[in-house]
């Protein structure tokens, strides 16, 4: 066999082993439909995504923007976990794209617009890292209509206009069914770091609370409003009586009385010495005065304030809310459930002394479904639709390419982040 030949042999044989292996090109990170393929940037920005949510909530707890891959995120490692999240969105991502298509519905032209801006937006911020990952704009345009197309979907199915529409009896029921009405007036107890002083002021909090609990007695749930109206009235005297105080003890601190002047420096004193100081102090004179206007009109908009507050003392709550039941606002939500219709009653935490009276949900639930439709409408099928695409995803048959999913791995994006930041 002459050299030509050989050559042409050893590349027929890769080629064929390259055919058997199947998963040796690392360019697509799953199939589906018996053979069409996923980008691996698809794949790489929605780790990217999943990764940079952490950051950011490590920024806002820590303040600095650090993640322990190692560390423990629902029983499993962090790397792991995103990893996982990073599958299942890109397994989404594909369904819905071919549910939509099959649907025959199309995005608008200012839904794409929409879509090319934010790509835009996102290149100009982080384009470079973005290539440095091996994301391409293909691949953040096809996550992005993906999402479109997922919102798309779900009105689709569930919109007044939609093939298993909600109605609004729907929503009235589950309004009556999952939520509580309340209103309530909260006292903050003691900030002191001292014990003592703590347990003094949160006695006096107590008694605070014991008295309007008083007055709260026989008040029916309208009239609630009026004890709310006059205990923020009490507050914040009490608080300007405070803040007064710890003025006119600053200010004595500060009245340092020093050696009288004589007759020279009297006359100094009392006149500036020339035209640039009188201006000085006539300008000095006019702040003062246009400090005291602000304050005028910052009254003005408080009272403002108060008037909307009182309007919006009606508090509704979802008791379904999975990840808000161990939150003490969700915990004050459950006890007020508990509790008789229009019979107040008291209530704490670590934080607060509550007042609080329950409301008749029936009396304000065809409104608040009215107001509050697309979000009531989100959470009543929210889990119904997270089935269909679960469905959708088994339906394409979609293949993972393992060694996409091996060599894209969480650590790899987050040292490329590292690098190219530290460059």
């Amino acid at each position: 066999m002459n050299k030509f030949k050989k050559v042409l042999a050893a590349i027929s044989a890769a080629a064929m082993m390259f055919t058997m292996s199947g998963c040796s090109d690392t360019r697509y990170v799953m199939t589906y439909n018996g053979g069409e393929k996923v980008n691996a940037g698809v794949y790489i920005y929605n780790l990217y995504s999943e990764m940079s949510y952490e950051l950011t909530m490590s920024y806002y707890s820590t303040g600095q923007a650090i993640i322990d891959l190692d560390s423990d995120r629902d029983g499993k490692k962090l790397r792991d976990y995103l990893v996982e999240q990073a599958r299942k969105d890109t397994k989404e991502c594909v369904a819905i794209t071919h549910k939509f298509n099959e649907l025959g519905l199309e995005l608008t032209d200012e839904e794409l617009q929409s879509i090319n801006d934010n790509i835009k937006s996102i290149w100009d911020a982080s384009g470079d890292l973005m290539e440095e990952e091996g994301i391409s704009k293909e691949s953040v345009r096809t996550v992005l209509k993906a999402q479109t197309m997922r919102t798309r979907l779900f009105d689709y199915y569930y919109a007044a206009d939609g093939k298993e529409a909600v109605t609004d009896d729907d929503l009235k029921k589950y309004v009556e069914d999952n939520y509580v009405r309340y209103k309530a007036i909260r006292i903050s107890k003691s900030y002191a770091e001292d014990a003592e002083e703590a347990e003094k002021e949160n006695k006096e909090n107590e008694a605070t609370r014991d008295e309007f609990l008083a007055k709260a007695e026989g008040l029916s749930y309208d009239e609630f409003d009026a004890l709310i109206k006059e205990y923020n009235e009490y507050a914040q005297a009490k608080l300007d009586a405070e803040t007064s105080a710890e003025e006119d003890s600053a200010a004595e601190e500060d009245n340092i009385v020093g050696p009288m002047p004589s007759d020279d420096t009297a006359a100094a004193v009392d006149a500036p010495e020339d035209e640039s100081t009188a201006e000085d102090a006539g300008l000095e004179e006019t702040e003062a005065s246009d400090e005291s206007a602000e304050t005028v009109e910052a009254d003005d908009l408080a009272t403002d304030s108060e008037d909307d507050a009182e309007n919006s003392n009606d508090t509704m709550y979802d008791l379904g809310q999975e990840d808000a039941k161990e939150s003490d606002t969700g915990k004050l939500a459950a006890f007020i459930n508990g509790l008789e219709i229009g019979k107040a009653a008291a209530y704490d935490d670590d934080g607060f002394y509550y007042i609080v009276i329950k409301g008749d949900v029936t009396e304000n639930s065809a409104k608040y479904a009215t107001d509050n439709r697309e979000t009531l409408v989100n959470n009543m099928k929210g889990d119904e639709f997270q089935g269909k695409i679960d469905s959708w995803v088994e339906e394409i048959d979609i293949k993972e390419n393992a060694d996409a999913i091996k060599k894209y791995t969480a650590q790899v994006v987050y040292d490329k982040q590292n690098d190219f930041y530290n460059k």
